[in-house]
């Protein structure tokens, strides 16, 4: 009787990985369509709804992990909270204050996964554009967000000396700063234009 229902029990077994693999195999096709897909998607419309996502089959996204892509989706899918919260445009909608909330947290996700260094690279490089642009846009807390981005800039070149987009952002973050110092020691306000035309255009070096 034992030894009959060791039998079953590996048959059992035997049958559910087998019914498992033919799952992660049909996901395995879904993501490789639907990746590049979504991709140009994104380039159209970066707010096309469920981008990066598919009908899951296998359970638990065990799909994702064995597939390695989680990384991939996640960096995807910040890079789409930034481009819709549109740090260098002066918009402050609920909308798009929540979109660059969403960047910030899923760029700080990336950035310290400990995955590619270049991808973490970028991601802190867009972490300090989002300072930057909160710096042109509050003139009160102006420094402080300077201060942030420098941080990020900083960490950005840290993780990929080769960033260049980062090299650049860093360098003129920090003659910003010493602008804001010198206005405040004379007590004006030069907000100017420079806030945006220093950046790189948005998606620069994705």
């Amino acid at each position: 009787m034992r030894t009959a229902a060791l039998r079953a029990s590996a048959a059992a077994v035997c049958v559910a990985a087998a019914v498992l693999l033919v799952l992660l195999a049909l996901d395995a096709r879904a993501w490789s369509t639907r990746l590049p897909a979504d991709d140009l998607r994104y380039r159209r419309d970066p707010s096309a709804s469920a981008l990066w996502k598919t009908h899951e089959l296998s359970p638990f996204g065990l799909d994702r992990s064995v597939l390695g892509i989680r990384d991939d989706i996640a960096y995807r899918r910040a890079l789409r909270e930034f481009r819709i919260g549109r740090p260098l445009e002066p918009v402050f909608s609920t909308a798009t204050t929540t979109h660059r909330v969403q960047a910030q947290i899923a760029l700080t996700d990336v950035m310290t996964a400990g995955g590619d260094a270049a991808r973490a690279s970028q991601a802190a490089n867009l972490l300090g554009v989002l300072g930057f642009a909160m710096a042109t846009q509050d003139v009160s807390q102006r420094a402080t967000f300077l201060n942030n981005a420098i941080t990020a800039f900083r960490q950005a070149i840290a993780l990929d000396p080769a960033n260049d987009d980062a090299l650049f952002n860093l360098e003129y973050a920090l003659d910003q700063l010493k602008g804001s110092g010198e206005q405040q020691a004379g007590g004006s306000d030069k907000r100017g234009t420079g806030g945006r035309a220093g950046l790189k255009p948005t998606g620069h070096g994705y």
